[in-house]
């Protein structure tokens, strides 16, 4: 009930169309002080359900249930089969074809409330070469206005995975570069780097947010574009078209992605000093694009730095201490055509280079990140020679075992 009353209450807020500034009532401000109190309560409720461990030695009144006990329960559970395939499909169904959203608290919202944090926060479209457009936003630096160097240096910030602009600047709803009493804020990479007196451009990866790819031939347009037909008929349109047809984002496109707006920025943006930060899979694109600019004749002397923030060597490192070392060749055999190979676009690239890592990462484990990897190909392959497969699980080098175990270690 709280929160349908924060909608009613917010919606002439949110629709407002007169173009006049409307006051936030005090009651509007209650409302949404209640959600968010009834919000941390439910929060604290829910991890107080968590089962206490409990003394697995003593007797068990459940162990004498026999089969027949387990079957008549599960077909109660369960019922029929063709409720349980009801139950499948309605599961899957919503995932494959996402229900349309009618909840003010959206997408926009949530664009908005990022921009109306930065004064003079600006939105562009870059082209991308294979078709299809790329939404950037374009946050000055705090201290640039005016300066004679307005403009002129610039970080591109590529996003991490499940990362898109409208919270690269901070979910909490705090920062910004407009005045507030507690002075500037550091609550993102956004806020750092504007702080610093660096502009930053930040975009969402095609297929991400309204960015927007062709899809299979050139066809395909911006999600939302084409109107939401209900129905089965309408359901199964958009489930084939997404299917087949649909762009569908890869790592080369990731490249491609922050390959022209690094571009865009230098071409056409007149940026002299230009910083690209790859925060996770944003190292991807970040190296691959560093790799191109650092070696072109129009933005070499432009480039200044490459920042890999605590990202992966290859994605098959990762994949293999997550879930085990058989996942690498499924991904090869699944995949054959991708190629995350992040090591070898930042020794390629010949721009000075950072790497910032977390050894106590529980995603990127330490063995799976860039910079082991690059350790790798410095020891292993004396940095001569192709980068594939660096990072894998594999046997140490037989110097390596000799050192430790000399005595059971020999050389046949």
């Amino acid at each position: 009930k709280e929160l349908d009353r924060l909608e009613s209450q917010a919606r002439p807020l949110l629709e407002n169309s007169s173009g006049k500034p409307l006051q936030i009532s005090p009651a509007l401000k209650m409302t949404a002080n209640s959600v968010g109190i009834m919000a941390s309560e439910l929060r604290d409720f829910a991890e107080s359900l968590r089962p206490l461990a409990t003394d697995m030695g003593g007797d068990d009144d459940e162990g004498d249930i026999s089969m027949d006990d387990v079957r008549r329960q599960f077909e109660e559970q369960s019922g029929s089969l063709m409720d349980t395939i009801k139950s499948g499909l309605s599961s899957i169904l919503p995932m494959l074809d996402p229900p349309l959203h009618t909840s003010i608290f959206g997408f926009d919202v949530q664009r908005g409330c990022m921009l109306s944090r930065y004064r003079g926060a600006r939105q562009l479209w870059v082209q991308r070469p294979d078709g299809g457009m790329i939404d950037v936003i374009h946050v000055p630096a705090r201290a640039s206005a005016g300066s004679a160097s307005a403009g002129k240096k610039a970080v591109i910030y590529c996003n991490p995975n499940a990362g898109l602009i409208e919270v690269a600047a901070g979910l909490s709803l705090a920062g910004g570069n407009v005045d507030t009493e507690s002075g500037t804020n550091e609550n993102c990479w956004t806020d750092f780097y504007t702080n610093l007196g660096f502009d930053i451009y930040l975009f969402n990866y095609a297929g991400f947010g309204r960015s927007h790819g062709a899809g299979y031939c050139g066809f395909g347009k911006r999600g939302g574009e084409e109107p939401y037909v209900h129905g089965a008929l309408g359901r199964a349109k958009r489930i084939l078209h997404s299917t087949f047809c649909g762009f569908q984002p890869t790592p080369d496109t990731l490249r491609a992605d922050g390959l022209a707006v690094g571009s865009h920025v230098i071409n056409n943006l007149g940026v002299e000093t230009l910083i690209i930060h790859g925060e996770s899979i944003g190292g991807v694109a970040a190296s691959a694009t560093a790799r191109q600019l650092s070696q072109a004749s129009f933005s070499r002397n432009r480039l200044a730095l490459l920042i890999c923030d605590r990202t992966f060597c290859n994605l098959e490192a990762v994949a293999q201490r997550l879930v085990g070392g058989w996942s690498a060749y499924a991904i090869r055999m699944l995949a054959p055509l991708w190629s995350t190979d992040v090591a070898g676009d930042y020794l390629a690239a010949t721009c000075p280079k950072v790497v910032a890592t977390d050894s106590a990462d529980s995603i990127i484990f330490d063995s799976a990140s860039l910079k082991a990897g690059i350790a790798y190909s410095k020891e292993i392959n004396r940095g001569v020679g192709s980068t594939k497969r660096i990072g894998w699980m594999q046997q140490a080098p037989i110097q390596y075992r000799m050192a430790v175990d000399y005595e059971n270690v020999s050389v046949n």
